[in-house]
């Protein structure tokens, strides 16, 4: 590996990685003689996956997947931006709505999705409703972090040049929470598939997540494996463009030229 730089090295770090987990994998399934449809082998699930993905419906369910996640990651990170702001400037909304936050966000969310599906169908609205539920609170949250980190001597500061709101908010307050910020729609990512997935589990008509249990359904491990596949290639893109993201709004931050 000498004479790669950074990136190259990481390239062939990932690269190698994947060539021994496969070559674990065709170990496993033939010393220990796994039935095809207990686990196939790397190949025969190669095969099945490019047949998988070159049949007609399995783009419509990526498609499916993909804007519930939008949809609902979008509604919910601009709902938690909203509420985070609100309740990081005002102790009395944050005394209110916090308990009620609190407590939405413990109950588990495969308890809730049978719900949504009730209230909003088995459609895309019940697993957009799902999406926004996830990614609400980890944004809040950090918003009011990000707010609330503004030091107190920049605070007197303002005060004395006698700043008004909206300087405040641009000037001072937008470049000491973007870090925090960026953090949360990191993590958010994340929970934006899952929440999508948990709702087409209980209940849908298409989706990556209504593959998973179709093919539990019908004994197909092929299907299942293509899903989970694709679900994790799904979280890997948008964490790397979340990722790219951070790096191009917080190029200016210290946390970002200890990374280079």
């Amino acid at each position: 590996m000498i004479g790669l730089n950074k990136y190259g090295r990481k390239t062939v770090l990932a690269i190698g990685t994947l060539i021994t987990f496969l070559l674990l994998w065709q170990a496993y399934v033939s010393v220990f003689q796994v039935p095809p449809q207990i686990l196939p082998a790397p190949l025969a699930f190669a095969s099945k996956f490019w047949s998988n993905l070159t049949m007609g419906g399995i783009g419509a369910h990526i498609g499916t997947t993909l804007y519930e996640i939008f949809i609902g990651f979008v509604i919910g990170s601009l709902l938690g931006l909203v509420f985070g702001y609100l309740l990081a400037k005002s102790v009395l909304l944050e005394r209110l709505f916090t308990p009620y936050i609190v407590l939405a966000q413990i109950a588990p969310k495969i308890s809730i999705a049978p719900l949504f599906v009730l209230w909003f169908g088995l459609g895309a609205s019940s697993k957009i409703a799902l999406v926004i539920l996830v990614v609400f609170f980890p944004i809040m949250v950090n918003t009011i972090i990000g707010i609330r980190s503004v030091e107190r001597n920049m605070q007197d500061l303002l005060h004395i040049l006698k700043a008004n709101r909206w300087q405040r908010f641009y000037s001072v307050e937008i470049p000491y929470s973007l870090p925090s910020i960026m953090s949360g729609l990191k993590v958010s990512t994340t929970y934006a598939i899952t929440g999508a997935v948990i709702g087409e589990m209980i209940g849908a008509k298409a989706g990556l997540g209504y593959l998973v249990i179709l093919g539990s359904e019908t004994f197909d491990i092929n299907m299942i494996l293509t899903a989970v596949l694709l679900l994790s290639v799904m979280g890997l893109i948008l964490y790397l463009l979340s990722n790219y993201l951070e790096k191009k709004v917080l190029h200016w931050h210290e946390s970002q030229e200890m990374i280079m």
